[in-house]
């Protein structure tokens, strides 16, 4: 009988401490968060597709004969353009879309009600990165495979670059997209966050060697594009995309690995910190 009892007192008391973790809920979080992404047919297919339709375009407006690059070292228009379509899926799956994400759950009223739940802040944006890693790694694979099988784009087949693919896309989507965040608390309304988030894209692609030449742009533009990871991001993937005998076109006769991962790091540890200033999360009761 005491026995029994003393079971039936411990049983509530341990039921009424035990919580899940952080990580756990973060896990359950990011599983909504796809969940609902996939819900929105036509979103989804702009996002993981838009890439890939772009290649599709550099394909059948330039042709499949290997035309760029010094003598004996030439490739096709679709393989040069591709390193900086890898690149630049890091800026729209982490900035760009993050960013309207978080910028509508502070205007719409979502993360004051999920603040009025157990789920810690944290585990919110935890959940926030399993959707853009979603996104980043669903975006990389369909680009691959696509232009792989249809435009003839050579993939690595070492080790090596395979990892330098790994560190470059997943540092630079996480440095985007902390810098996403900070950049939705800004914002005024779920409307100027995405209109806005949409211009440094745009310059950026432009002045980062993602559809030009580096090199080829004024040196004040260079300059701007510099201090950026997407810069570094695009000039990394071409270290592993194009034949060696392109990193003479780089700044320096260099692809600067190791640059790259500092600029990204930088940017990591710049957008955590505005991240934790300028988000608020209102206090649980």
């Amino acid at each position: 009988m005491t026995t029994i009892e003393t079971g039936r007192q411990a049983g509530p008391a341990q039921n009424a401490t035990w919580r899940p973790s952080i990580l756990a809920l973060g896990a359950r979080r990011a599983v909504t968060e796809i969940k609902a992404f996939n819900r929105d047919g036509l979103s989804l297919i702009l996002i993981l597709f838009f890439p890939i339709v772009m290649m599709a375009l550099f394909g059948t407006v330039f042709g499949s004969d290997p035309s760029v690059g010094p003598p004996g070292s030439q490739v096709t228009m679709a393989q040069y353009y591709f390193p900086g379509m890898v690149a630049l899926g890091t800026i729209l799956s982490g900035f760009q879309n993050l960013s309207g994400y978080v910028a509508a759950d502070r205007f719409n009223g979502g993360i004051k009600r999920l603040a009025g739940t157990p789920l810690p802040m944290l585990s919110y944006f935890i959940g926030k990165m399993g959707v853009t890693l979603y996104l980043i790694v669903g975006q990389t694979t369909i680009l691959m495979v696509g232009s792989s099988l249809f435009l003839g784009v050579d993939l690595p087949t070492s080790w090596s670059d395979w990892l330098t693919i790994t560190w470059l896309l997943l540092g630079a989507t996480a440095a985007w997209a902390v810098a996403g965040t900070a950049f939705a608390c800004l914002a005024k309304s779920t409307e100027s966050a995405t209109t806005l988030a949409v211009l440094p894209v745009l310059i950026l692609s432009f002045i980062s060697g993602v559809y030009f030449q580096f090199t080829g742009l004024p040196e004040w533009l260079q300059s701007v594009a510099n201090v950026t990871p997407l810069r570094w991001t695009a000039s990394g993937m071409r270290s592993v995309f194009l034949p060696e005998q392109f990193e003479m076109a780089e700044p320096g006769q260099t692809w600067a690995l190791g640059m790259s991962a500092m600029v990204i790091a930088i940017w990591l540890v710049a957008g955590l910190i505005l991240t934790r200033v300028t988000f608020k999360w209102p206090p649980q009761k």
